[in-house]
Order: C-alpha cells, then structure tokens, then sequence
C-alpha cells in the first residue's frame, strides 16, 4: 500500500520551504527597499544650528570665490584692452572688495539673526500667555477651594487669596461640606483635591508644548507646582480617604479631626503619628503649591506688560486686582 503519510509529510515539507522561502524574498525586498540610515549606528544626527551656521559660512566663502572669479575675468578684460591699473592696485582692489563683503555679510547676518530671535521669542511670549487664557480660570477655581481648606468655620475665607500664613490646625474643618452651591455639599478636602488635579493637567499641558527657550523661569514655577503636587498625591488622598472610611465602630473622619484639634501650634512631622504625617504632608504640598502658583502669576504679569495689547487687556479686565 503507498505511504500516505510519508507522501503527506514530504508535501507539507515543500510546502513550508516554499512558504519559507516566500516569507525571506519579501523581507528581503522590504531591506531592501527600507532606509538605513536611521539603523545605521555610524549616523549621527547634525543640530539643525549647526546645519544653519554650516549654510552661513558656506554662502560667505562662494560669495568670496564668485567676487575672485569675477575680478580675474575683469583682470584679463584689462589686460587683454590695455594696462589700465598696475597688477599691485589690481590685486589691492580685489583684497578690499573681499573685505567689504565679508563685513557686509556678517552684518546682515547679525540683523537677520537679532530679527529672527526676536520673532521666536514674541511667538513663545504669545503661545505662552494663549495657554494662560485656559489655564487662568482654573488657578481661580483652585485658590477658591484651598483657602476653603485652610479656613477654620467661622473665619472669612478670601477667596483669591494666592499666599496664606495657616496652621495645620486650621485645616480642622476641612470635612466640613464646601460653601459653594456649585461643590453640592462635596467636602472640602475632596472639592481642593479635584481643583488642584485640574490645575496639574493644566501646567502638564503648558510644559509639554511650549520648549520655553526665552522664558524658563515660568516653567521652573510650573514645575514646582507640578513637584509639590506629585510628592503630596499619596498624602492627600490618604487625608481625603480619611473622610469615608472607619476603625472599628468609630469614623476615621472623627478621629482626625479630633487629632487635628489637638495638635499643638509648636507640632512637626517628625513628632506626629502615622495618620498626622499624612496631615502634615499635605499642609506643606499646600504651602509650596502657593509659592509656585504666585510666582508664576507675577511672571505672568510681567510677560503681559512686555505686550502693549496683552496690557491693554489686562487694563480693562481688572482680573489681577482680585489676587490678594
């Protein structure tokens, strides 16, 4: 009887080779296709300032070359009519012509240069202070919650107030459901801790898009709030965690506040339990999240009064009167 199994073996062994042999004449066809310099590991990338000065020098020498070709050919026209100028005047001239241009480029390269990086400089001004235009409602939103936290009931809370001097014991009702109709009984803690994640994603946006060559002081302020933000994350939700969960039979929420009423003024971090660490680290991600909130605002300021429009602005809207 014929080997049926033998046949079917040798036929699907053709037909994997002749599968795998397809497989490797279209990788070979893509290889060969397909750039390689991007893999080449000799390529190296060239700034595109180097390419720029690269241009720069390369248009100076053929424009040197172009006035020496130029002069000779004049030379022999000379020669060929008459002895006009002696070869000593001939080749005093062509040096002079020389310098001239050379001095007129470099000049005109420094006005074309000073020019460009003013232009790049009033576009970063402008991308900046478009960003601002989103990013300003939200500071407000965020001021607005935290000094609701910070506020003990029965003192007036200022509303717009960007540096606050406060306590860990004024945080004490922090619990307590927010002032505003809009927060619909939220706490406290919990309305600051969206508002403040809102204003992260903002400065986030701002630092991912904007390269801040000329400005960089406004995106170190950003990164301090960004920095203050990340390293009290875990604190704060801890602290807002705080409101909903127990211990045993009593409320969790209860026992912080009544911790937080008896923390002395002279307390510390290094002294406090485990539960007012927690406290004390977000009472101090507040403390620098407002430092780095009112340095960028002041620079803010200034970046606006550099534009007379931006200024103009800025006059009738009144907005900056309202920070205290």
């Amino acid at each position: 009887m014929p080997d049926l199994g033998g046949s079917s073996r040798a036929k699907s062994g053709k037909s994997g080779a002749s599968s795998k042999e397809k497989l490797d004449r279209v990788v070979s066809s893509i290889r060969a296709k397909s750039p390689t310099r991007g893999l080449d590991p000799a390529y190296k990338k060239t700034r595109a300032s180097s390419v720029e000065r690269s241009h720069e020098l390369s248009v100076v020498g053929l424009s040197v070359i172009v006035v020496l070709v130029t002069s000779l050919i004049m030379f022999l026209a000379v020669v060929a009519i008459g002895e006009v100028w002696t070869l000593g005047d001939y080749v005093n001239n062509i040096f002079c012509n020389n310098i001239a241009l050379i001095i007129i480029v470099l000049f005109l390269d420094t006005i074309v240069r000073g020019n460009k990086e003013s232009r790049l400089k009033r576009d970063e001004a402008r991308k900046i202070l478009r960003y601002n235009r989103l990013i300003q409602p939200d500071i407000d939103l965020y001021l607005v919650r935290k000094n609701m936290v910070v506020t003990p009931n029965g003192k007036t809370v200022r509303k717009f107030q960007v540096d606050s001097t406060f306590k860990v014991s004024d945080m004490r009702d922090m619990y307590t459901p927010s002032e505003l109709v809009a927060d619909v009984g939220i706490s406290k803690i919990k309305r600051y801790g969206h508002f403040q994640e809102v204003l992260r994603h903002d400065f986030s946006k701002l630092v991912e898009n904007v390269d801040f060559v000329y400005y960089p002081e406004i995106a170190e302020a950003v990164m301090k709030y960004l920095n203050a933000t990340s390293y009290g994350e875990a604190a704060l939700d801890a602290v807002m965690g705080y409101e909903d969960s127990r211990v045993g039979t009593k409320s969790m929420r209860l026992l912080v506040i009544s911790m937080i009423r008896e923390e002395p003024d002279n307390g510390s971090f290094m002294q406090a339990n485990p539960t007012m660490k927690n406290v004390y680290l977000v009472h101090q991600m507040i403390n620098d999240q407002e430092k780095a909130v009112s340095e960028y605002l002041r620079l803010i300021r200034t970046l606006e009064d550099a534009d007379p429009a931006e200024r103009k602005k800025r006059s009738r809207s009144h907005h900056y009167e309202d920070y205290e």
